[in-house]
């Protein structure tokens, strides 16, 4: 006889807000057993409070229904006893029964994320809310969502289908993920474990799971983990195995995107194309200006795909081109979208292959290896989640890129425990974890098959930071293939200053010396020295330890003394980054007291968040001897972890030799391998520390700064607050310091090492490139030679389209009442367009202002304003403003660019300051130091591109009429705005005093008769 499901409790809450101390507006349950259910409860609650008019928008619930309705503490009772000890199921469910426990409910029950399962058994989303985890399942979403009882019913149903998946999961990995070390307090650990007795009970398991010898001898057979068969890539067919899988994409459908393209009506199509062609025939480079909206780059990779097609018989071998993206989800959209559809155009199946950065792959040696083994603590529940997903997207993957998962920032720590990209570091006389992976010569390794698949290819999809990462590898697969293609190539700098750019961390060093051994407080000892030990000792049994720590017993003389080389490594460290903090406060003192008053420590003042660059002038700064003495002792105690560390590499492996034991597989070569990740951890850790201290500012910029609060305390909850309190260690809070960090100052440095060669063909098209209807800057920056390179511009113009209305009577940013002349200008803005109006700011403190200033009264007239790191994420606040009328968005930083996901551009957009470059941050300074005259040099030319890019990206997605407001008057009042203007693609522009702008903009839109 079956055994009938579990009970279970669906629950939502409707709040004022996000804070424990608001108030439950409305609470919905549904008892259910499998897909019965059982009961519902249902209610109203009366806040005591008004109701925020962005919670009125978003859940519908007005004053007038909460008319009468009781107070949470006169229903409690019956709610306590509708939910019993039952498991509670919701999404993001510890939010709703945190309200509850506060008010002495539900203190004790089982929790059961609907959103943690989602993350972790489907891995690819882009988002996780509960409506877009519904679509992707098959289950309806009812258009009335953020009611409770639609929530509650709609988390039932998400809940029911992972359920579903749940029960597929083979044993094997079920068990794997109810003995993640992670913390109790994860909301899936306990369902794992309960799921796991459950199936064991019902198969007659209990008990009897685990490899025990068998799997070992099997294991060793193997030369490998077993458990690598249940991963996709195992299950491929025969010809799979030995033959590369390549993406041929043509035989893709994708009927919205069939229709022919018709290139000839862009304005200077048919130079480019000549160009383009021009470039590829004499292996010389190209500056290709592409301007017809969104990211568009079919007239410059229609010409590119003809070239390849057209190669003659003379030719030796087939023709190849990389095409460089700015990041992945522009390389996927290529591979998916866009590539089939010209491809289908041309009638052609050019095989396509994508090659992911370098540590873009799941490394199966590492998985199967120590990674997952407790080195340095206690997994966070992030990190188990990331673990959790990581383990059934393993099964699933053919490809273990990175880029077809996601995964939060929280859980990126998970992947660098298992990912690619030092599998080639060389080891003691035993060549590379890569050359002697038992993984990869049984084909199960996702690097080697990347690179089949890459040699295959006429066509490689890369992003810029990979292509950098390939190029600057011995082992290189790209540096042969004479032809690029970068696109999104006005994003270079920024790609490449984020590929070059490196950091020290007081806390992330440390880390890195834990994993590799520390004495806990108990007296026991945990890290890669400690799993190691019977391998470590003299005359040990080899092998690894079972139990995530030792007793000191188990550790001999010379064990003893590395982790006493560890200790003493630690102490060093904590005294080099104390001394940079010494460092930037008399710094700061001698400049004047501006940044007085931060100590380092646990509640006291902090100071700006003030860069201090590190030149020849420090060695005026009295604390700067110390720093180095303190760096002479540092430098010292890390070079003896770097030699104990290969060193115990190089016993456990002379000790599997005498024991006649394979190097290729098996934990105990995989701490080895690990020790030596470790020891290159440390070394580049110490070469960047070398290189700033000496103030070697040859072609890198160094900097100190310090955070401006521990992130992790930014956007935690209490609960995660708590929990991180209680895993630290019972010591004296650690010091806040400043973090080093490390840039390239100008990327012509890289292209011309890397990209810049003879014989060798290199288009950037972007959408940003000229300056003033020139592209001198922009050869300067990438190091072009101006007789050399060709130029090329297809340029679409939007005098019909756009109004550009520039107010001549605003006071400049600088003076007393901007500030509030931009908030009355957004008032009249929105209240006369019913908002879709986006407003882009130069810092968050602006940002912040006006939405202080313009929330209350424009929430009076029915008009929503959401703020960028208030109201949520930009993908977020740009999904609540694609799907409800009368929206204002505040937004900065990343905001300029959009997301890929904007389908539906504003009316209205507002640029309340020119993105002028700030002087004071480290590497725009050593940047600006190369001019004469920075101003009309650097600072107006990186603001004219800026400004291009997103009008080109935010206003140009789609042919509708719109507008563009610029509340910076320099640009009519200051001789370099017409620069600016000029730099621009041609608009209907006017000026006039801002009390017109509103009028203008509305008659501008409501125009009749009008085509674009």
């Amino acid at each position: 006889m079956a055994k009938k499901s579990a009970i279970r409790v669906a629950l939502d809450l409707e709040t004022t807000g996000l804070h424990p101390d608001d108030a439950i507006l409305e609470v919905a349950a549904i008892k259910f057993r499998g897909t019965e259910v059982l009961d519902t409860f249902e209610s109203f609650v009366a806040p005591g409070r008004p109701i925020p008019y962005r919670v009125q928008r978003l859940t519908g619930i007005k004053p007038e229904h909460l008319v009468g309705a009781p107070t949470f503490s006169s229903l409690s009772r019956s709610l306590q006893n509708f939910i019993g000890d039952y498991p509670i199921v919701g999404h993001s469910i510890p939010f709703d029964v945190g309200f509850l426990q506060r008010r002495g409910l539900a203190r004790s029950n089982p929790l059961i994320d609907t959103f943690e399962l989602a993350t972790v058994l489907l891995p690819s989303l882009a988002s996780y809310n509960l409506g877009q985890v519904a679509t992707s399942l098959g289950v309806h979403v009812p258009e009335d969502r953020h009611r409770a009882m639609v929530d509650t019913v709609l988390a039932m149903e998400v809940f029911q289908v992972l359920y579903e998946r749940i029960e597929s999961v083979d044993l094997a990995m079920l068990n794997d993920l109810a003995h993640l070390d992670a913390p109790r307090t994860w909301p899936l650990l306990h369902f794992f474990r309960q799921e796991l007795r459950e199936r064991q009970d019902r198969d007659g398991l209990r008990g009897g799971l685990g490899r025990g010898s068998l799997g070992d001898r099997f294991a060793a057979q193997l030369g490998m983990d077993p458990r690598v068969l249940s991963f996709a890539v195992a299950k491929r067919s025969t010809n799979e195995l030995t033959t590369p899988t390549v993406h041929t994409l043509s035989s893709q459908e994708h009927s919205a995107e069939d229709e022919p393209v018709e290139l000839s009506h862009f304005t200077g199509y048919q130079s480019a194309r000549a160009a383009v062609r021009k470039a590829l025939d004499q292996k010389t480079s190209l500056l290709l200006e592409v301007t017809v909206g969104g990211q568009n780059y079919t007239p410059v990779l229609m010409p590119a795909l003809e070239w390849l097609l057209e190669a003659p018989e003379t030719e030796p071998s087939p023709r190849r081109l990389v095409i460089a993206c700015a990041n992945q989800q522009s390389a996927r959209r290529l591979m998916e979208t866009v590539l089939p559809r010209l491809q289908k155009q041309l009638q052609s199946q050019l095989p396509v292959a994508y090659l992911a950065e370098r540590g873009g792959y799941l490394c199966t040696h590492r998985w199967f290896g120590a990674a997952l083994r407790r080195t340095s603590g206690e997994l966070t529940a992030e990190q188990a989640r990331g673990l959790a997903k990581l383990g059934l997207w393993a099964q699933q993957t053919l490809y273990g890129e990175r880029n077809e998962l996601t995964l939060l920032q929280q859980e990126m720590a998970a992947w660098d425990r298992v990912s690619s990209g030092v599998e080639r570091l060389p080891s003691t006389g035993a060549g590379s974890m890569y050359e002697r992976c038992t993984y990869r010569r049984k084909g199960y390794c996702f690097v080697s098959l990347a690179e089949e698949r890459v040699n295959a290819a006429r066509i490689v999809i890369t992003t810029h930071g990979a292509l950098f990462d390939d190029l600057s590898q011995p082992s290189s697969l790209l540096a042969h293939i004479p032809h690029r293609l970068f696109l999104d190539a006005d994003l270079l700098e920024e790609d490449n200053a984020r590929w070059s750019s490196a950091e020290v961390d007081q806390q992330q060093l440390l880390r890195i010396l834990n994993t590799l051994g520390t004495e806990l407080a108990n007296g026991r000892y945990q890290g890669l020295l400690a799993l190691a030990a019977p391998a470590l000792r003299e005359n040990g049994p080899g092998g690894c330890s079972t139990a995530p720590t030792i007793a000191k017993s188990e550790l001999d003389a010379r064990l003893l003394n590395w982790f006493q080389a560890l200790r003493q490594a630690r102490s060093a460290c904590e005294g080099l980054f104390h001394s940079f903090s010494q460092l930037v406060e008399e710094y700061v003192q001698q400049s004047g007291g501006r940044d007085k008053g931060r100590k380092g420590g646990r509640g006291q003042e902090q100071r700006a968040d003030q860069p201090l660059r590190l030149t020849g002038q420090m060695r005026q700064v009295p604390a700067w001897g110390e720093t180095e003495q303190a760096w002479k002792q540092a430098n010292q105690r890390l070079q003896t972890v770097i030699d104990l560390a290969h060193e115990a590499e190089k016993v456990i492996l002379s000790g599997q030799r005498k024991r006649r034991q394979p190097l290729d597989g098996g934990e105990e070569s995989s701490v080895a391998s690990e020790l030596i990740v470790v020891a290159h951890q440390l070394e580049e850790q110490m070469n960047l520390l070398q290189q700033a201290i000496t103030l070697n500012e040859n072609e890198r910029v160094y900097w100190l700064r310090m955070p401006p609060q521990p992130a992790s305390l930014q956007h935690q909850t209490p609960a995660q607050r708590n929990n991180a309190a209680e895993n630290l260690p019972p010591t004296q809070p650690p010091e806040v310091t400043p973090v080093l960090y490390s840039q390239l100052v100008q990327i012509s440095t890289v292209l011309k090492e890397f990209v810049l060669k003879e014989q060798c063909s290199t288009i950037f098209a972007g959408t940003a490139l000229s300056v003033d209807n020139t592209f001198s800057f922009m050869r300067g920056r990438l190091g072009l030679e101006q007789d050399s390179s060709l130029t090329a511009a297809i340029v679409t113009e939007h005098q019909e389209q756009t109004l550009l209305y520039l107010p001549n009577d605003l006071p400049e940013p600088n003076a007393p009442q901007y500030q509030r002349n931009v908030d009355e200008a957004l008032i009249q803005l929105a209240t006369s367009l019913d908002g879709q109006v986006v407003a882009l700011f130069t810092s968050h403190a602006a940002l912040r202002s006006s939405y202080s200033a313009i929330k209350p009264l424009l929430e009076t007239r029915g008009i929503l304003v959401l703020g960028q790191g208030v109201d949520g994420s930009p993908r977020q606040l740009w999904q609540v403003f694609q799907s409800q009328e009368k929206v204002v968005l505040l937004g900065t930083g990343s905001f300029w660019d959009g997301v890929d996901e904007v389908t539906r551009p504003p009316t209205c957009l507002v640029v309340a300051r020119l993105p002028m470059p700030v002087l004071n941050d480290p590497p725009v300074a050593a940047r600006a130091e190369q001019y004469s005259d920075q101003l009309h040099n650097l600072t107006v030319p990186m603001a004219s591109l800026r400004m291009r890019r997103t009008l080109n990206r935010l206003v140009w997605g789609e042919q509708k009429r719109n507008v563009v407001v610029v509340l910076d008057r320099r640009l009519t009042s200051k001789e370099y705005g017409s620069v600016i203007l000029q730099s621009l693609p041609t608009m209907t522009q006017k000026q006039g005093p801002v009390s017109h702008m509103a009028e203008q903009s509305m008659d501008w839109l409501t125009r009749q008769n009008e085509t674009l």
